[in-house]
């Protein structure tokens, strides 16, 4: 039976989250939550979430994470004004960001958002703008020597990532592929998507983040494993490009939340060698987001 995480006696419950438990299989120190969002009704009533820094504290306490990477939501835009607030409040030592900026942002604003703890670019192929292969390149450009990286986003219901991928394949910065690609499980592992995400971590400047296992999961909660298969072939083709996240506060899961100790302890069938989730939870992360 698993441990309560407790701090002074008290069992540790984090909103957004199901269960009240440690992982059974603990996290190195320096580990990494490499995608998570905060929402703030507050700046934006119209938006139905509101999960905020103090909420993710617990939910980071309760699993044993050392550093977070606050992930900019479609819902806001290129509004960042809750992502460099949540960064002030995290701290540079603990925290980076992904923001999402247009095409034509100002130098000056990505002098910004440098300054207060972004190193990457995030960008959706399946909805809001979707940039050009021009748009994409010149961004690449742009950032490059400020060591950052661009984060794209498929589509849940189309596997887009592979029409991208001579696309992503030639871009000049770092590239991080969302959420396994969005693939479809029910295709296995050489399905299009997985096809593509492997020549891509084959150039050897490309990542992908296993988070969001419940958005594609036809299983479900609470355990997710259909998800398995696809994400040990990936930690088997390349661990030195994955990165884990647990996409906290998991707003696609409208009812039952994935439990956040499930989700760590998910990583371990993933990954059976505590060095090679190391390299996942904590060298990868340092490398792509704390070497700038």
């Amino acid at each position: 039976m698993k441990d309560h995480s407790t701090v002074a006696g008290v069992v540790m419950q984090a909103p957004f989250s199901s269960g009240d438990s440690a992982p059974e299989t603990p996290l190195p120190v320096g580990a990494t939550d490499c995608h998570h969002h905060i929402f703030d009704r507050t700046r934006h009533p119209h938006r139905p979430h509101h999960a905020t820094e103090e909420d993710y504290r617990r939910f980071k306490q309760r699993l044993g994470i050392s550093r977070n990477v606050v992930i900019a939501p479609s819902s806001y835009g290129d509004d960042n004004t809750v992502l460099m607030r949540a960064l002030a409040d995290f701290g540079a030592d603990v925290a980076r960001g992904v923001a999402i900026v247009l095409p034509e942002v100002a130098d000056a604003e990505l002098d910004r958002l440098h300054q207060g703890g972004v190193r990457g670019l995030r960008y959706y192929f399946g909805k809001t703008r979707v940039p050009t292969a021009d748009e994409l390149a010149r961004m690449a450009t742009r950032i490059r020597d400020r060591g950052w990286h661009m984060q794209f986003v498929g589509d849940r219901d189309a596997e887009l990532i592979p029409d991208w991928e001579q696309v992503l394949s030639t871009l000049s910065c770092p590239v991080v592929v969302d959420h396994f690609g969005y693939p479809p499980l029910s295709q296995g592992v050489d399905s299009r998507t997985g096809v593509s995400l492997r020549r891509l971590l084959d150039r050897g400047h490309a990542y992908v983040k296993l988070s969001g296992v419940y958005i594609q999961s036809a299983e479900g909660f609470p355990h997710y494993s259909d998800v398995d298969d696809f994400a040990r072939m990936l930690v088997a083709h390349n661990p030195d490009r994955m990165l884990w996240g647990t996409d906290w506060p998991h707003t696609g899961a409208e009812t039952d939340k994935p439990d956040g100790a499930g989700l760590v302890d998910q990583l371990a069938r993933w990954a059976l060698d505590a060095a090679i989730r190391r390299t996942i939870l904590v060298d990868n992360p340092t490398r792509l987001y704390w070497a700038a």
